[in-house]
């Protein structure tokens, strides 16, 4: 994968070609940012670029370097992951015994360390100690989603790359090249808020059995003889559905953003769900726009709060309670 083959991202895609063009990487990289956005697969695409035989500033993917990288056998790029949730101090000192090794046949030796805001102080200390005088032919680039979490004498030693949400547009043209219909990428460009490796991951059949789940309870929960289906599949939430509730009331959000759309005559072209205009419209009616956008800010809540460790089903009866006040406000 060379740099134009990881979407998104042009800025941080710019500036380390430049640095690779002027030979001035530096030793030690944060990359940040939300999950899904390409750090990982950015800091691999570097580490190949760094040691590729054709190129200078990019990764030709074909040169001896670069395949060995790809396959995970290169002997001077190798990529750390949390275990058992923490990074593991003996892995910690490997990197720290073998920073001061000259690369076995690449140019650079590269040490890429996934979700680094999990490193236990002993193996964060021990870094600690590569990144105060690294080699010249040594680069530590830490991935993250959390960098506030990481020792602030680390952070102060490195470079920090901060990655951005992908753009819908860019999710929708990758995902229209993997055999989805145009109308169709856009509906999961739409969904994945910008996490391109969970957008990847979609299988169209799986979503749309989801989208209809939801609508079927979204518009129960709007009857006045049906609202008990979302708490009889949420309010009691096993841990099996606690991801489907957020990933629902994602989707209500949707749902939400359509009805006002409607109700504030916008472009049928902007539709979230542009396959369920027909039902969208028999439902706006029922709507006003100052309680749709107190639901959006509900939502947003508690799609906030689900991404703590409150409890599930507390929320969802909650988010039921307040969604039936404002229907019936």
């Amino acid at each position: 994968m060379a740099f134009k083959d990881v979407a998104g991202n042009e800025g941080v895609k710019r500036i380390l070609r430049l640095a690779l063009e002027r030979g001035r990487v530096p030793n030690s990289l944060i990359f940040c940012g939300p999950e899904g956005v390409g750090k990982s697969a950015l800091a691999l695409t570097l580490a190949k670029a760094l040691n590729c035989r054709a190129q200078a500033a990019d990764a030709c993917d074909d040169c001896p370097s670069c395949r060995a990288i790809d396959a995970g056998t290169h002997p001077d790029v190798m990529t750390l992951t949390v275990e058992v949730q923490k990074v593991k101090a003996e892995q910690a000192a490997l990197v720290k015994q073998m920073a001061c090794l000259r690369p076995m046949t690449g140019r650079k030796r590269v040490f890429i360390i996934d979700d680094a805001k999990d490193m236990s102080a002993e193996a964060a200390n021990s870094l600690l100690k590569v990144l105060e005088e690294p080699p010249s032919f040594l680069h530590l680039i830490l991935v993250t989603d959390s960098p506030h979490l990481l020792l602030p004498t680390i952070r102060s030693r490195c470079g920090v790359l901060a990655f951005s949400p992908i753009g819908r547009e860019v999710i929708e043209r990758a995902l229209a090249g993997r055999d989805f219909t145009p109308e169709q990428a856009r509906i999961l460009a739409l969904l994945v808020d910008g996490n391109f490796d969970r957008a990847r991951e979609l299988v169209w059949e799986e979503v749309q059995a989801l989208r209809e789940s939801a609508w079927t309870l979204f518009d129960a929960v709007s009857a006045d003889d049906r609202p008990s289906r979302f708490l009889e599949r949420f309010g009691a939430v096993p841990k099996s559905a606690q991801e489907e509730l957020g990933r629902v009331l994602e989707i209500f959000a949707s749902f939400a953003r359509d009805l006002l759309l409607l109700r504030l005559g916008g472009q049928p072209a902007l539709l979230l769900n542009p396959d369920l205009e027909d039902r969208l419209r028999q439902a706006a009616p029922a709507w006003t726009a100052a309680r749709l956008l107190d639901l959006l800010a509900d939502l947003d809540t508690l799609l906030v709060q689900l991404e703590g460790n409150m409890n599930k089903s507390l929320l969802a009866t909650t988010f039921f309670s307040d969604f039936m006040e404002l229907r019936h406000a």
